[in-house]
């Protein structure tokens, strides 16, 4: 699959750890955000409003500016040690570190309230509250209606603050992701068992298929084994074991 476009293929992730759920659904709610944000349609930017009340309400039951420096220290303590082996990359490496100094600098300059702003925030108070409300109050209304510069304009505002939890989970995942050991593999009858090295500390699974197939992967991880069944629909909308045998790429992300 080299020589196919990003648009040729899917790729399908499972976390093998809660934390890397986590930043996976705020990466995501992020893209909702900077996507919708400069649509002029109404229910369009409704959506960005949406992923952004959605990642307040997640940034409010988590300390994730501790879990960035946890996460990237523990990174940073990888990376100093194998700078040193024979076959490293200096300068990949020393590029790595530099831009890991640089986001733990950023994520520790700011201060623990930093929510504090969105919170003290009428309007975004009264867009958050009654963002699943089926019937929205005008002064709800009376904000959709101005036109697109003055709501894209304020919604950057409302997430600039937030832009350095962007940055270092951008970052991480871009660095978990290209630290899988890509392997060609054949689940046999659309079933396939593969053992996990213990020493290892493995964040994620990536499946990759072309796009263009009828099935889809559901992946299980545990602590010894990996196991992943290709599934499809049956005429009746039910989802079924494919029971034919499947080509994919599988990548084992660890660090």
């Amino acid at each position: 699959m080299d020589n196919l476009s990003d648009n040729q293929v899917s790729v399908y992730e499972e976390p093998a750890q809660e934390k890397i759920r986590k930043f996976i659904r705020i990466e995501a709610l992020f893209a909702r955000i900077i996507f919708f944000k400069s649509k002029e349609n109404k229910i369009e930017s409704y959506q960005s409003i949406s992923a952004l009340c959605e990642l307040h309400e997640l940034l409010s039951r988590s300390d994730i500016k501790s879990e960035l420096i946890r996460e990237i220290e523990t990174h940073n303590t990888y990376f100093k040690k194998i700078k040193d082996l024979p076959d490293a990359d200096s300068d990949k490496l020393h590029s790595i570190l530099e831009k890991q100094k640089a986001l733990l600098d950023l994520t520790y300059s700011v201060k623990s309230n930093y929510l504090d702003y969105l919170e003290n925030d009428i309007v975004f108070k009264t867009l958050s509250k009654n963002t699943l409300s089926q019937i929205q109050p005008s002064s709800v209304e009376f904000w959709f209606t101005r036109d697109i510069m003055f709501r894209e304009t304020q919604i950057d505002l409302w997430i600039e603050p937030l832009m350095f939890i962007k940055k270092s989970i951008d970052f991480i995942l871009d660095l978990v992701r290209k630290s899988g050991n890509i392997q060609d593999k054949l689940a046999t009858k659309g079933f396939i068992i593969e053992k996990l090295d213990q020493k290892k500390n493995i964040l994620l699974i990536r499946v990759t298929l072309t796009s263009d197939v009828y099935y889809y992967p559901q992946i299980s991880v545990g602590k010894q084994r990996l196991n992943i069944m290709f599934m499809t629909k049956d005429d009746k909308n039910n989802f079924i074991p494919h029971q034919e045998d499947v080509s994919f790429v599988l990548s084992i992300c660890s660090l």
